[in-house]
């Protein structure tokens, strides 16, 4: 979808750094406006060299969350607007949310079709369904004119998986983008005890470990996972929708929605909680309660990532672990966690499009965004590394929302090399093959609001081996039959066909 927006010539703003594509270049001659020419390409653009062209100056507007209001906030929208004034002629009105709010607040915002230009979509206000609502501006053609390095820096699988049927609706906000799981180990233990970390291949690896940890460490929890999002019994399957799951080795393409690894491990989940591995009440507790203070020796991770170390030590009331990978690294495409899209109702999509460009290919602007000004906000340790002031009055902690976190700094309590390390991970990891299948689950709305309050009132008792499974295993699993789980994971199936058939896949 294109727009006329640009058309409307006004004054000649010089602008520096940008490229103007041809396409654009092309537009503004047939108006009869005057630009200079664009520097070699071969040549490095001096303080001399400028591209000038005519735009007219236009402000842009970003919704996006926040999780605690910046003092600073006013302080570095204006030096963002020094950046983004001189290099697209536009400003940008920086319009945070709470966190806990965003949802409900975006909902709103399109319903009323408010002329926002950039929306932050992910797992408070979700891409694929609020793409098919209208919520979002398709952008092929926008990206191909107006950002095309944008266009060519992300992987192909990952426009894949931004794809709504056939268009794609958002730029994803670069990232690590792979899980493996893993446990954490409190190093003083594993030294403490002479524990042979290469020796844990497996989930069931873990348990001589918590028996040890058992009957010497009597103020310790051996395992923590309090009910929490760690399913290592799918570590052997793609994910393809709700309840539906591929074997990773399987060339039919089956689905298949109930897995007996996902009995085993309740089984001993129900036997760690008998030995005395769980707290007691972990079905009820508050796990970082009890992580804060120190007090858990082993904990599982689906995200052991380069750094995780540095970020668990923080969680774990300042001691160190010992990260131990029990999975392959793998991805499952681009799980829109996070992107940014351009309203439907913005009145300046092309230059919420050149404003993207500019974001994610800008270190300066990304930063100032994620850390504030340097020498107030946070210090330089090197030309990689900084130390955040605390305090300072400007400390989001969100860079996953504001574009590519490969161009940012890291913090000095990460490896030097953190960003890199992501990106080879990224690069490396097996990439699940039905990435690009996206689920429409509104034919199914009714059941799988069902479903989840079956899974509220059960899982985290499960999770924790804290029910007696032979009373209450087939409950559960009757009790998700009646709201509907056959009905959902035949919509899957349907659709799922429908798409191996399409791309070739279907023997």
């Amino acid at each position: 979808m294109k727009s006329n927006n640009l058309r409307e010539v006004i004054g000649v703003v010089k602008l520096k750094t940008v490229k103007i594509t041809a396409a654009l270049l092309s537009t503004v001659l047939l108006l009869g406006a005057c630009g200079s020419p664009e520097p070699d390409s071969s040549e490095k653009p001096d303080s001399t060299e400028k591209a000038s062209t005519e735009l007219k100056e236009v402000e842009l507007t970003w919704h996006y969350p926040l999780v605690q209001q910046q003092s600073d906030q006013q302080l570095i929208e204006d030096e963002v607007n020094k950046i983004t004034k001189e290099k697209i002629n536009a400003t940008v009105k920086l319009l945070p949310i709470d966190i806990g709010n965003y949802g409900q607040k975006l909902n709103t915002v399109a319903a009323a079709r408010e002329d926002i230009d950039l929306i932050w979509t992910g797992y408070l206000f979700n891409y694929e369904q609020n793409a098919r609502k209208g919520a979002f501006l398709p952008i092929d053609d926008l990206l191909a004119q107006y950002a095309p390095n944008l266009m060519k820096d992300v992987p192909e699988y990952v426009w894949d998986g931004l794809r709504i049927d056939g268009e794609i609706h958002a730029i994803p906000n670069m990232q690590l983008n792979f899980s493996q799981n893993g446990l954490l180990i409190l190093k003083d233990l594993v030294d403490k005890y002479n524990i042979d970390v290469s020796k844990i291949k497996t989930f069931e690896d873990i348990e001589p470990v918590l028996e040890i940890i058992k009957q010497n460490e009597p103020d310790m929890i051996p395992y923590g996972g309090f009910g929490g999002d760690y399913y290592p019994y799918i570590n052997n399957y793609w994910s393809v929708g709700p309840y539906s799951y591929v074997k990773r080795d399987d060339s039919s393409h089956t689905i298949v929605a109930d897995l007996p690894e996902k009995d085993a491990v309740l089984e001993l989940y129900r036997k760690w909680q008998l030995n005395g591995y769980f707290l007691k009440d972990a079905a009820l507790a508050k796990q970082n309660d009890y992580l804060s203070k120190g007090k858990i020796a082993v904990n599982p991770t689906n995200t052991l990532k380069p750094g995780v170390e540095s970020d668990a030590k923080t969680l774990n009331g300042g001691l160190d672990v010992v990260a131990v990978p029990i999975s392959e690294v793998s991805t499952n495409g681009w799980p829109n966690t996070s992107d940014t899209a351009i309203g439907r109702y913005s009145k300046n999509p092309e230059r919420a499009m050149m404003f993207l460009e500019l974001l994610n290919s800008d270190k300066e602007l990304y930063n100032l965004l994620s850390y504030g000004i340097d020498g107030k906000h946070y210090e330089k340790v090197n030309d990689n590394q900084i130390k955040v002031k605390a305090e300072s009055g400007y400390n989001p902690n969100i860079g996953w929302v504001f574009g590519n976190t490969f161009n940012g700094y890291v913090r000095d309590d990460q490896p030097a090399d953190m960003n890199e390390l992501i990106k080879k991970e990224n690069e490396n990891a097996t990439v699940n093959p039905y990435g690009a299948f996206r689920f429409n689950s509104d034919p199914v709305k009714t059941e799988l609001a069902n479903i989840k309050a079956v899974q509220d009132e059960f899982d985290k008792g499960l999770y924790t081996g804290s029910f007696d499974l032979d009373k209450v295993l087939p409950e559960y699993k009757s009790r998700l039959e009646k709201a509907g789980k056959s009905i959902v994971v035949n919509e899957v199936k349907k659709q799922f066909d429908a798409w191996l058939t399409a791309n070739g896949m279907k023997k």
